[in-house]
Parts: structure tokens; C-alpha cells; sequence
């Protein structure tokens, strides 16, 4: 019992630590004031879509700040574009756009 709780301080511990480094760097290399981050999301399909897109919504929230979601698709199916208009139910900051329109989505002022 005791192995087994040291283990687990162990653990808890090298995750403490992973954190504070995490939070350290996000905090070190945030954008100036004024400046805004654009973090753009490419599914392949509708079959990544939500992992994806919910994956770099957290990475998002960790930078913490300004930080733009964008989810760049490649064909705008029917399907992918539910999942698009549900997620940015979710996340208000997600824009979904193709290819063609990702400077402007990038470049767009809030």
C-alpha cells in the first residue's frame, strides 16, 4: 500500500511540475498588448472534426488572452458543417471557413 502511494505522489507531483513549466512559457510567450493569435483547426473530415476542433479550443484556453479559433474545412459537406454550427455554439470564438477565405478570416478585427 504504501509503494502504491508513493507511486502516486510521484505522479502527482511530475504533473504539478508539467503544469507550472506550462503555465510559465504560455506566460512568458504571450501575445503583447493589442496583439491577437489566430489558431487554425484543419479536419480531414467529419470523422475528426469535434476531437479536433475541441482539442485546439483547450490549447486556446491554456494560452489564455486573445486567441481566434479557426476551422479551416475543405469541402463543406453537410454533415461537417452540423458539426461546425454546434461547436461554435460552444465556442463563440470559432469561425469556420475555407481555404480561399483564411486570410480574411485571420485578419478579421473582433
Amino acid at each position: 500500500m504504501n509503494i502504491f502511494l508513493c507511486v502516486a505522489g510521484a505522479v502527482l507531483m511530475i504533473l504539478g511540475a508539467a503544469e507550472l513549466a506550462r503555465l510559465v512559457t504560455f506566460w512568458a510567450t504571450r501575445p503583447a498588448e493589442g496583439e491577437t493569435l489566430a489558431l487554425v483547426a484543419a479536419p480531414t473530415g467529419p470523422q475528426d472534426c469535434e476531437a479536433l476542433v475541441r482539442a485546439a479550443a483547450e490549447r486556446a484556453r491554456w494560452m489564455g488572452g486573445r486567441c481566434r479559433l479557426i476551422c479551416l474545412v475543405e469541402e463543406e459537406t453537410p454533415e461537417l458543417l452540423s458539426i461546425c454550427r454546434f461547436l461554435s455554439l460552444q465556442y463563440p470564438y470559432l469561425r469556420v471557413c475555407k481555404k480561399e477565405d483564411l486570410v480574411y478570416h485571420i485578419t478579421e478585427e473582433e
